[in-house]
């Protein structure tokens, strides 16, 4: 188990480096999109199993079906199949929110309540995740996208 410790530290040090540059001032979507990562690979730890490692590619899907999404003022889901073959996966999940104030809100209060989307988080097979938010008239968007290869 400490092992597992020690590899959810160096991970989330290297999320908090990857996601924000040192010195760079954290955007609002970037500290709710950070706290989304940090919640999300507490509740895999907790249940033994590996933190997410973030992906450019999850990362272009998740932040664009954010936007998609803020500017219909509604939450749905994309077509998984075409992030399957771009993004070279063997799986891929989706989960989607609005209207949380932050991101541990989204996790705790939203995703981990809801048992497909728990199913998602606990996923033994997702190895990757990337988180896009966009806020639009006070509300946020959230595309949580996970997947393996």
């Amino acid at each position: 188990m400490r092992s597992l410790n020690v590899a959810v530290a160096a991970t989330l040090c290297a999320l908090s480096t990857t996601l924000i540059a040192p010195g760079a001032h954290a955007s609002r979507a970037d500290v709710y999109e950070d706290q989304i990562v940090i919640v999300t690979n507490n509740q895999r730890t907790a249940h033994d199993l590996l933190p997410l490692r973030p992906d450019p590619c999850l990362a272009s899907f998740a932040q664009r079906q954010a936007e998609r999404m803020a500017e219909n003022k509604r939450i749905f889901h994309q077509d998984l199949g075409s992030i399957l073959r771009r993004c070279d996966l063997s799986t891929v999940g989706e989960n989607v929110a609005y209207g949380y104030a932050d991101g541990r809100a989204v996790v705790s209060d939203g995703w981990m309540r809801s048992a497909g989307h728990r199913e998602n988080i606990l996923n033994a097979t997702f190895r990757l995740m990337s988180v896009g938010a966009v806020q639009r008239n006070g509300r946020w968007y959230t595309a949580q996208v996970l997947g393996a290869r």
